[in-house]
Formats: structure tokens, sequence, C-alpha cells
């Protein structure tokens, strides 16, 4: 196998765990927020990661003693991709229905590489990456139509998760653009959901979660959707996305958001019996298209 081989296999690979990961991890969340709060749920799901992904480190990895600074480089960047990107979409739900938040997150990836583009000095987008983009926001705008909540719609919610999107593109630029060097990069990763899923807890503490913890809502399914969220969605996730930044083009990194509503339709309708429609399958297919179309392009920032 050639280098470029290798290479386009790894990016598959880890685009598939990334897909698969986050795609996968909503039934988790929602299955958690029955015993706690959604910071509280964030913070034990990001800092349990953390901390096991580095005694796996220590155990079994490479292992480079870490410094104060090195800490506090993880604290800097698990506010804006641990706290702003996971805690605040996951607040903001409780006030806007599903399918609004979905639309306003779902628009990430323009905003993304336009931000790269216009801000942080990076190539400016090729054609067939702007159709790419446009068709898969298109998606999740038809499908935003389909899905009808009964969670009423607030501009508050609206914020929170406004600002979750921007604490994910403005953290993922700039750590694209200023990785820790100093450590490997897996470590580096377990530190940032550490200390982020610190951040989420204090936050969560301020807010009182800890008065509303239901134990008696713990059941065997809980534990083990939880379990996948901190070793999927947690560890697997974002390890996967931040090699994707440092190897691949924005666009291709952040192709996610196109799949990751089009993998929660197939799972709600496997596991919870939900409903898919002909306007679900045609958005499944545009999800596909709009992806095929941005990591085909063979440029890279």
């Amino acid at each position: 196998m050639t280098r470029r081989m290798a290479l386009r296999a790894a990016i598959l690979f880890h685009l598939f765990l990334v897909y698969i990961s986050w795609g996968t991890t909503y039934i988790g969340f929602h299955l958690t927020l029955e015993v706690v709060g959604p910071f509280f749920a964030c913070g034990f799901r990001m800092a349990l990661g953390g901390l096991l992904l580095i005694v796996l480190l220590r155990l079994f990895g490479s292992w480079k003693p870490f410094s104060l600074r090195d800490l506090g480089h993880a604290a800097f960047f698990g506010l804006f991709l641990v706290v702003c990107a996971s805690g605040f979409l996951s607040y903001g739900q409780q006030y806007v229905a599903t399918s609004v938040a979905s639309l306003v997150f779902g628009a990430t990836p323009l905003m993304m590489l336009v931000a790269g583009w216009l801000v942080f000095g990076d190539a400016k987008p090729r054609p067939l990456q702007w159709i790419g983009l446009l068709l898969g926001t298109a998606s999740l705008a038809l499908l935003s139509l389909e899905k009808e909540e009964s969670a009423s719609t607030s501009l508050v919610g609206i914020a929170w998760i406004l600002c979750a999107s921007l604490g994910w593109v403005v953290g993922s630029l700039l750590l694209r653009k200023h990785p820790r060097a100093t450590l490997p990069p897996l470590e580096d990763c377990g530190l940032l959901l550490l200390m982020g899923g610190l951040e989420c807890l204090g936050i969560g503490l301020v807010l009182g979660e800890q008065y509303a913890i239901h134990t008696e809502n713990i059941r065997p399914s809980i534990v083990i959707a939880f379990g996948w969220m901190v070793i999927g969605g947690a560890i697997l996730a974002y390890s996967s996305y931040f090699w994707l930044l440092r190897h691949v083009a924005l666009a291709v990194a952040v192709s996610y958001e196109y799949v990751v509503p089009v993998i929660g339709i197939f799972l709600g309708w496997f596991l919870l019996d939900e409903t898919v429609s002909v306007r679900m399958l045609v958005c499944a297919a545009m999800a596909v298209g709009s992806v095929f179309l941005i990591v085909i392009h063979k440029h890279r920032n």
C-alpha cells in the first residue's frame, strides 16, 4: 500500500469513527438526562473519557509528563470544544425543538469554512466544496420541516445553541492553527476532555444540578448508553476529530454535521420504532451526496 493510499484509508477510518460515534450518542444523552442535568451529563462523560484515555496511555501507550502550561492549554480549549460545544448545546435543547437545534447547529460547517477562509487565512473553498456544503445544509433544513416537536422554541434556547456552534468553530480553528506540539496528540486530547469535563461539572454545581439527580431512574440501558457516550462519543470521536483537523481540509473534518442527523433518524427507526418517511430518505441521500462532494475533493488546507 502506497503512502497516499494509506493516508486515504486513515482518513476514511477516522471519518467513520466520528460519524458513528457522534451519530449514536444522541440516544445515550437522551437517556442520561433522565438521571442528571445537561452540564453534569456532559461533565461526567467528558471527564471520565479524558481520565480513561490518560490512564490507558500511561499503562500501554506513549506517555510524556505534562506541565502546568499543558493543563492551561487544555483548559482553554476545553472551554470552546467541551463547555460551549457540548454543554451549551445540551442546555439549549431544553428550550427548543430538536429540529430547530439541528438546523441552527447544522450551519456549523459553512460557518467554519467561511471563518477559516476570511479570518484564519485558509485557502478559498473550491466550487465543489461550496456545492457540497450547501447541499448538506439544505438537507438539514428539509429535515427540520419533517420533525414535529412539542418543545417550544425560544430565543434563549436558540442563543445557547448559536453560542455552542460559535464555540465549536472558534475552538476548532484555533486548535488547528495552534496545536500543542509538546504532547502526543492522544495525550493532548485526553487532557482537553478531562479539563473541559471538570469545567462543565463546575458549571453544573453553580447551577444547582447536584440537587436534581434522579438515581432512581438508573437502569441497565442507561448505564450501557452512558458507557458508550464515554468511549465512543468522547474518546473515539474527539481523538478522531482532532486527527482530522491536522490532516484534512476543514470541509472534510466537519462533514460529520450532515451525517449525524441521518444516523440519528435511522437509529430512532431501528431502536425506538420511529417512523421514517420518504422526505427523510431524500434528506439522507442529500446528506450522503454532500459528503461525497466534500470528501472526493483532493484539495487540502
